[in-house]
């Protein structure tokens, strides 16, 4: 360590930390700690101790490149590079320890002081001295903030009201007359208390708190990429939730599954897995980006999840740490690709895309033994039906003349002339289908009218077929391959083009013909054979024997009464014994550019070609029999394929739209975000000013269950604090953080600091549970209170930060829907089925076409198929949430657009027409009728002028619509619907 201090530090100082220390980082590098060479910067690690030629450092000072040279403006002493490279040579020693500063400025020391960053405390709430008017522990704190800003807090609100709030808030419906008549007849003193844990233990409660944490999961039932792909799973994911919150599933719990589910599940128990590996589609289910499952578009899926984790479990903006470290939180560039590399190193379910357009990389939700087992079934029936169409494919080729040579020319003579060749053909560079390239021969194929010509390009330019029903060797059996090909005649060029013919894209090489404009040869062995000299500009014939029993070939090549032959010439010494590809490119045996070659009349068979010159092949017509053969065949060829690819689709075992472990690695600090500049490497990690550090063990998998138990330890000092912010949210519209989903340095302090501690203490010590959270609260007189105004507060606290009435609220999107829906008894309260989508085997959306629909349904809205890029009129025209992003809070808007939906939807009318004869069927006349239908639709009791209004309205409206009994009560009824006693919640 001396020789750094006496040689090494000062250097720096004087040359290097004006650019790279704590007040200006030029490439992303610091110099002035060990720990910021250690990260190093924009062209990744910068010292590697112990090899100075290796050092990006040493390069630098010496200056050897143009466009790497430091110091910028003045060069380094000789023997100041010379201390350098003996520095790094010792393994570059550095006493330094890390500054408190990140790069962006956050003083680490200073962060920590941040009252999100500190442990919850264990709050006593203030004293009852003078204080008469709290009735839980929760109010004491509220009364003092109150006493503080010389506040009165409103009365209790009546009890009809209170049952309304409480029911809505708790399941997001609307109280029955039974329900309502049951809570009023209640007259102990613990009637509200009852009433709260009759709304917990309804499944309705689910329903509600369930979609709440959608809006935080960014759920939708699409991919959300251009084409918006359907991912019908995407409900087990929804339904898990809604069980979850149902049950009063531990909130650590709860976390820990949907971050590490599928590594839990491997741990038992058995009945667990399921519900554990469905668990992680929180990872999985926000917006998904690219064609395909590739590397070159994950990278912005793993930016999404990065940003959800952080904001909607931990309050704190992570992704602006994606470039650079962040400039407002304690958050380092590397801590961000250490959580990168956690995210890296998990498998991500596909859910289709416009370039691969199936699902893929499901996890299984059973255990890995019986997937495997269950898989190598289905891989069994798929090859037996595969061999059925083989088998009658090969039939209907071998009865329409085709068989193993193709047919006529191979497909030739179906090609267009002056285009390039297409299928079945493959062709790569110059190819041109022109009558010009009609062989003279007709000994193979009948007469045509046209050939291929293939031009000189690339080596690896040519053509390719692949033969249908290719051959395979059999006993007793040859194989018979014939091709007529002719060099340009006028040719420079002095290379060779090359036939192959074999098994796949040169997989397994029967044998390889190589042709210049002046000899054609054979390979034989690992040398290459002339045959015989060529004429440029002269057509010739090849025809092969193959004996796979002996491994040989032989054939003869020419022209008609000049053909020489070649006898028993060694097969490849690798070949598999399959031939079905042949194969013309520039890979021949003389490199360089090949010539221009015609090719026509190729073909492959058992049964062998005529001679040169013998009698022209001609073709010949089917018969009535034959071509209804024909016909049959491939209506049961047909009928085969589509029974394929339905068992192809076929879920053996049910899968989640989830994640499971991939393959352990650490990311790269991407210079600037950019995945295609990669720097040094990050280990994977969790943030440090949370008490976090890097994996204990980095091979042991990828770090997503030591990531979920850090967040959901009782030690982490946000989690909790921000869920319990987000349940006061969504019971009183507002939390104490009015920035839900920004803890940080830059977010609101809480307005009872110490309430939100007390409760998130009480909150942890009750093992997480959210029921026992909603008792705190909703126990409390703060809960209870009107929400009327007070001239006097208002002046003081305009926006009610210190509760001193209950905030008046706008039902949401779904609570609207589905209390129209209840009132109207049309209500389907039963859990549906899976979505209607199209079948798998259907989809072909694009970005140009995606997929879009609506679904209708009378089940609650949180049922609804929720679209990603093409949101529900309905649900989006009310301010749900966007499930592209992580919702913090829902907007609350009043717009034009909205009155004249409920003035003029069918939906509104239909409502309104079922709730009118809902009302009628009730015994009563028609006072008792208007009073049931304001505490069905309101919940409260009409006043003396309402009941008279209304009554002045159906005497009017029935003079004016007289067309059917129900059309009055129907115009009411709709006037109840869409008023602000039911549009809003007291």
């Amino acid at each position: 360590m001396s020789f750094f201090e006496a040689n090494i530090r000062p250097l720096f100082i004087e040359h290097c930390q004006k650019c790279h220390g704590e007040k200006k980082q030029e490439s992303e590098l610091r110099l002035d700690s060990k720990a910021g060479w250690q990260k190093g910067g924009g062209h990744g690690a910068v010292i590697v101790p112990g090899d100075a030629e290796g050092s990006t450092l040493i390069k630098a000072v010496r200056r050897v490149d143009k466009d790497l040279q430091m110091p910028p403006k003045r060069p380094l002493a000789a023997k100041d590079i010379a201390l350098l490279e003996q520095w790094v040579k010792m393994g570059a020693p550095d006493p330094r320890v890390a500054t408190t500063t990140t790069s962006s400025g956050v003083d680490m020391e200073l962060a920590k002081k941040h009252w999100s960053f500190q442990p919850v405390r264990r709050v006593v709430p203030p004293s009852t001295e003078g204080n008469t008017w709290s009735q839980q522990p929760l109010d004491r704190f509220v009364f003092s903030g109150l006493k503080q800003q010389a506040l009165r807090p409103n009365g209790k609100a009546d009890r009809r009201t209170l049952m309304r709030r409480a029911t809505f808030d708790l399941t997001g419906l609307p109280p029955t007359l039974e329900q309502m008549q049951e809570f009023l007849s209640d007259t102990s003193p613990d009637a509200f208390d009852h009433l709260i844990e009759r709304l917990m233990a309804s499944t309705a409660y689910g329903e509600r708190w369930g979609r709440h944490w959608l809006d935080v999961a960014r759920y939708a039932d699409t991919a959300g990429d251009g084409a918006d792909y359907p991912v019908r799973e995407a409900i087990k994911y929804r339904d898990w939730v809604i069980k979850a919150f149902n049950a009063d599933q531990p909130y650590d719990h709860f976390l820990r599954e949907q971050i590490a589910g599928d590594i839990l599940a491997a741990q038992g128990p058995p009945a667990e897995f399921a519900h554990r590996v469905t668990a992680t589609g929180f990872l999985a289910v926000g917006k998904r980006y690219g064609y395909k499952p590739s590397p070159d578009y994950q990278y912005l899926d793993f930016a999404d999840a990065i940003d959800s984790v952080g904001r909607s479990l931990l309050g704190l903006s992570l992704g602006c740490a994606r470039c650079h470290d962040h400039k407002f939180d304690p958050v380092t560039t590397a801590e961000y690709y250490g959580l990168y590399g956690i995210f890296q190193s998990t498998t991500w379910a596909f859910p289709g895309g416009e370039e691969q357009k199936r699902p893929s990389q499901f996890p299984a939700l059973v255990p890995p033994a019986e997937a495997a087992r269950l898989d190598a079934n289905k891989t069994a029936v798929l090859a037996r039906l595969d061999a059925n169409v083989a088998r009658m494919k090969q039939q209907r080729s071998m009865l329409d003349g085709k068989g193993s040579a193709g047919g006529i020319d191979l497909g030739f003579e179906e090609q267009t002339i002056g285009k390039p060749l297409t299928k079945p053909w493959f062709a790569a560079g110059p190819t041109t289908v022109t009558a010009d390239a009609q062989s003279a021969f007709t000994h193979i194929h009948p007469q045509g009218k046209q050939g291929v010509r293939v031009g000189s390009g690339k080596p690896n330019d040519g053509v390719r077929y692949v033969f249908t029903n290719g051959l395979r060797a059999t006993p007793g059996k040859l194989m018979h391959f014939s091709i007529d090909f002719r060099t340009e005649a006028a040719t420079e060029k002095t290379a060779a083009y090359r036939f192959f013919l074999g098994h796949g894209v040169v997989q397994s090489t029967a044998l390889d013909i190589s042709v210049t404009a002046n000899e054609i040869a054979l390979r034989n062995g690992g040398k290459w054979e002339v045959l015989r000299k060529l004429n440029p500009g002269t057509w010739f014939t090849l025809r092969i024997t193959i004996d796979p029993a002996r491994k040989t070939y032989s054939g003869i090549v020419g022209t008609v009464g000049d053909l020489t032959a070649f006898q028993d010439k060694p097969l490849g010494a690798n070949w598999d014994g399959i031939a079905d590809t042949f194969i013309c490119d520039g890979i021949g045996h003389v490199s360089g550019a090949a010539p221009t070659r015609d090719l026509d009349n190729i073909g492959l068979q058992e049964a062998a070609f005529g001679e040169p010159g013998s009698a022209p092949v001609t073709a010949t017509k089917p018969s009535a029999e034959l071509i209804e053969r024909l016909k049959k065949l491939d209506a049961d060829i047909a009928a085969a394929i589509s029974s394929r690819e339905d068992e192809a689709t076929k879920d053996v075992y049910p899968v989640a739209y989830g994640v499971s472990e991939g393959k352990p690695i650490n990311a790269r600090i991407q210079f600037r975000g950019e995945p295609d500049k990669p720097g040094a490497e990050a280990p994977r990690r969790t943030l440090s000013i949370l008490g976090g550090g890097t994996l204990p063990d980095p091979t042991a998998g990828s770090g997503r269950l030591e990531l979920a138990n850090w967040i959901a330890s009782p030690a982490n000092p946000l989690t909790a604090r921000v869920f319990v912010n987000r349940v006061w949210q969504w019971h009183f519209g507002r939390g104490l953080v009015t920035t839900p989903s920004d803890f940080g340095l830059r977010g609101d302090a809480p307005s009872h600091p110490d309430l939100i501690d007390w409760l998130t203490s009480e909150f942890i010590a009750s093992n997480w549970s959210m029921k026992a959270l909603h008792r705190l609260i909703m126990r409390s007189r703060t809960y209870q209170l009107a929400s009327d105004d007070d001239a006097e507060n208002l002046k003081l606290d305009p926006g009610n930060r210190w509760l001193w009435r209950y905030e008046r609220q706008a039902l949401d999107a779904e609570s609207i829907r589905d209390a129209m829906l209840a009132v109207s008894g049309r209500l389907d309260r039963s859990v549906p089925g899976p979505h209607p989508f199209p079948e798998v085997k259907k989809w072909a959306y694009t970005i140009h076409k995606p997929f879009q629909a609506v679904y209708d349904s009378d089940h609650r809205s949180v049922y609804l198929m929720i679209q990603r890029n093409s949101r529900h009129p309905f649900l989006s025209l009310f301010d749900a949430a966007d499930p592209n992003l992580s919702a913090q809070q829902r907007m609350s808007s009043t717009t034009p657009t909205q009155s004249l939906f409920l003035m003029n939807s069918p939906f509104v009318r239909e409502q309104s027409e079922a709730f009118a004869r809902r009302l009628l069927a009730l015994p009563g006349d028609d006072v008792k009728h208007v009073r049931l239908a304001f505490e069905m639709s309101q919940g409260r009791v009409p006043t003396d002028s309402e009941m008279a209004d209304a009554m002045a309205f159906i005497l009017a409206s029935r003079s004016k619509l007289t067309r059917d009994g129900t059309a009055a009560w129907t115009s009411l009824a709709r006037v109840l619907l869409t008023s602000n006693a039911f549009l809003y919640l007291d």
